[in-house]
Parts: C-alpha cells; structure tokens; sequence
C-alpha cells in the first residue's frame, strides 16, 4: 500500500484521538518502521490491518465503521495529489469511470499499485451496482471513499454492500427535496 494510506490514517486518527492514543497504537501494532512512512512510499498492507484492529480494540469501534470513516476521509485528499480525480462529473458517472479511467491513471502514476477491481453490472440514472474485487476484501474503506466522493460531488447517496462472499455494491442517489 501506498504510504499516504498510512500518514492520512494517522492524521484522522491523531485528529479524532489525540496523538497519546496514535503513539498507543503505533507501539500496539510493531511496525518494522516504528509508524515512520513516506507519502510515496509502498509498504506492506498488513501493516495496515494491524494499525487498524489495534485502534478498533483501543477505541471500541468495530473495524468495518472505522475503515467507512477513514475512506470518507481519505477521497478529498486523493483529490489534492490526484488532480485527474477533480473533475465536474455525476456521481455515479465517477464510480462507472473507476475501472476504466481512475484506475488506469492511478495505474500510470504508481506501477506498483495493487488496486481493487470495480465490475460494473447495472448502470441507470439513479443507480449504479458493482462487484468488488480485492484481495485485500477491506469494500468498507471502498464504501466510504464512496461516501467521501458523494460529499465532493455534493450529491447524496445510499451505498450498500452485499455479503462478505460476494461483495456486490448498489449506490443508489439520494433525492433532495
């Protein structure tokens, strides 16, 4: 994983808890870097997962609520070093050009990239389904940088995922009144 997966989680993480707390869960979790990261670095995804189950038990916030909250805070910062990803766009038009366009210009810019694979299965204007393919099976952070692009694009939206097998998205647009 990129290195700016693990700075932002810190930030949100030492934002929302304090830095005593971040400290706490950088020791619980020995890292090989002792919580050190660069931006652009890569680094091991486990240690992600380590940083994450660690805060969850020092916080009593179950994994998948965390992961949510941390994707809906990580979007607006991709947007700052991912330009491509600003652009005046429909909401589902963004999540449909996720595969074929975002992915691919991530792709450019980090070789090393491991991205998930978004499966588009139904497209109509106010509904968008997907399967969610990863290895690393973590669709709580996809929904939340979901949530965090809906905020962006300001267009309100339902997201739901389906079982742990089969990970199928539906993001429906939220009508306002």
């Amino acid at each position: 994983m990129k290195g700016m997966v693990f700075t932002e989680l810190f930030e949100l993480v030492e934002e929302k808890f304090g830095y005593d707390l971040l400290d706490e869960v950088i020791d619980a979790s020995h890292l090989e870097n002792d919580g050190s990261y660069a931006a652009t670095g890569s680094y091991p995804f486990e240690e992600l997962l380590r940083i994450v189950l660690n805060l969850s038990e020092k916080t009593n916030i179950p994994v998948p609520t965390l992961l949510e909250v941390y994707g809906e805070h990580l979007f607006p910062k991709l947007i700052k070093v991912l330009p491509f990803l600003d652009k005046e766009i429909d909401i589902l038009d963004f999540i449909d050009s996720v595969e074929n366009y975002i992915h691919v210009q991530v792709r450019k810019l980090y070789p090393d990239a491991e991205l998930p694979t978004f499966e588009v299965t139904s497209k109509s204007d106010t509904s968008l389904s997907f399967n969610y393919v990863s290895t690393k099976n973590i669709p709580q952070l996809a929904k939340g940088l979901i949530l965090g692009a809906a905020k962006h694009f300001k267009q309100p939206v339902d997201v739901t995922i389906g079982d742990a097998q089969d990970n199928k998205f539906l993001i429906t647009v939220t009508k306002t009144s």
